[in-house]
């Protein structure tokens, strides 16, 4: 037996705000992850063209999920859960 529409809704909404959440999450990590290595290096990583292009992609994946309701801070909270 199939769900009714309303159910399959919240189901699905459901799963893209997760799914929104941990793409957000993880770039989060990636950006992170690109900054302590330059960092180890005595490099700085805002002039780095692969941190800059990670942090873009984090900034549009934090708007993405902004967009289903998800604050800044909840994502932060997420990547350091995933960390």
């Amino acid at each position: 037996m199939s769900q009714p529409a309303w159910l399959q809704s919240q189901l699905d909404d459901r799963a893209r705000t997760s799914d929104a959440l941990g793409a957000a999450a993880d770039q989060m990590n990636v950006c992170r992850g690109i900054a302590a290595e330059l960092s180890a290096k005595g490099l700085d990583h805002t002039s780095d063209p692969f941190w800059r292009a990670a942090a873009a992609e984090s900034h549009r994946l934090a708007a993405e999920a902004e967009a289903l309701g998800i604050d800044v801070h909840d994502i932060g909270e997420e990547a350091a859960r995933r960390r």
